[in-house]
């Protein structure tokens, strides 16, 4: 059988239960640390005395690494093999682990910000290429799964904080419990199959529908970090309460991802048409986004965000599946460009948000989720049509 048969048959045939586990265990890893190095943020900044600008670069680091990943991934596993390549992404978390954790200088921890852009952008390649290999009901399911996983992963950051706090170990905790996983997920590595070069460099163009779905996945994921970078902010100031208030009440949008996921992870609503999931979801991101912006009291905030939550919670697994199901013979290139559009979204949306909450006030510049979310509704149209649907 030759290289391209072969390729063929990778991408019609389901990854292996030993290859999920593998691909959930990344996924946690993954979650955890995407959301630690902003969680950990504000520490920096009191540890390397940096101004609020300095501070935000890490999370621009940390974007610019996914770039990275999505425009060199899979070169980088068409020359070691996906195994190897994942023993390499930990690698390059484990040191961004220790440049983050000892945080010597700000151009340290800017690099450390930046290496784990890079190595969980290499995971969510791998990872995202495994669980959605067969494509069909099946690959949704596992994705949402995957998207369930990784909200557990990050919802343990602040966790991990408050033990560090209390416990007097400090900030410092997080990192070094993020050592665990990046063990856990190199003893994981051994259930990854080695996948032969001419395999993962099978040449070839993407499809027209795949960038358009590219294109939808740019908005749907600046929507949900708009809303992680700046729903407490604006429910600080639009309900006038405290900014840990706020805080508290921007949980709900978490809560609400992680509510949605929970149940796409069931075969009898995941397995069903991804488009109309993806479009019920959008609606209710923009109504849930409009509420917040409209709400005179917290518990009305409340309320919205955790419906924005609900309906961005579906997103990236439904746009992920979709995108790669319309490349299946080009799995490595389209996981690996879905990256690219990740730290598109996270690089600019929040930025675009910021320049405009500076300019009009933070109750304008929310505006911008709704119609993004909008905007996201318009494209699925083409996206349907691409499919055949």
């Amino acid at each position: 059988m030759d290289a391209v048969d072969l390729a063929t048959v990778e991408s019609e045939t389901p990854a292996s239960t030993p290859e999920v586990r593998s691909a959930y265990v990344d996924q946690i890893a993954v979650g955890y640390l995407l959301y630690g190095v902003g969680a950990v943020t504000a520490f920096l900044a009191a540890a390397l005395s940096l101004s609020d600008a300095e501070a935000a670069l890490h999370s621009s680091m940390l974007a610019i690494g996914l770039l990275g990943a999505g425009f060199a991934g899979d070169r980088i596993d068409a020359q070691l093999g996906l195994r190897r390549a994942n023993v390499l992404a930990y690698g390059m978390l484990a040191a961004a682990s220790i440049c983050l954790l000892t945080a010597p200088a700000y151009v340290v921890t800017l690099a450390g910000a930046a290496m784990v852009g890079i190595g969980v952008g290499l995971l969510l390649a791998h990872l995202n290429r495994a669980l959605t290999r067969g494509g069909g009901a099946l690959a949704r399911v596992r994705m949402s799964r995957a998207a369930l996983v990784a909200m557990f992963g990050s919802m343990s950051v602040p966790v991990v904080l408050a033990l560090g706090d209390s416990s007097g170990l400090g900030w410092q905790l997080a990192f070094v419990a993020a050592g665990g996983l990046i063990a856990a997920g190199l003893w994981a590595t051994r259930w990854r199959r080695n996948v032969a070069v001419a395999v993962v460099a099978r040449a070839g163009t993407p499809t027209r529908g795949y960038w358009l779905a590219w294109w939808l996945l740019v908005l749907v994921v600046s929507v949900e970090f708009g809303i992680v970078f700046w729903a407490s902010t604006l429910v600080a100031r639009q309900v006038e309460v405290s900014l840990a208030e706020a805080t508290l009440v921007a949980t709900s949008f978490y809560v609400g991802m992680a509510l949605t996921r929970l149940v796409l992870s069931v075969p009898a609503i995941g397995g069903r048409d991804p488009i109309a999931l993806m479009r019920l979801g959008l609606v209710a991101a923009l109504a849930g986004s409009l509420l917040a912006w409209s709400a005179d009291d917290v518990g009305v905030a409340a309320v919205g965000i955790f419906l924005a939550g609900v309906g961005v919670g579906s997103q990236y697994p439904l746009v992920v599946s979709v995108a790669l199901a319309l490349v299946p013979s080009l799995q490595d290139k389209g996981s690996a460009r879905l990256i690219l559009a990740s730290g598109v979204a996270i690089l600019v949306a929040p930025f675009v948000l910021g320049v405009a909450a500076d300019a009009a006030g933070v109750s304008a510049a929310w505006l911008l989720i709704p119609a993004l979310s909008a905007a996201a509704l318009a494209l699925s149209v083409p996206v349907s049509r691409a499919r055949g649907g």
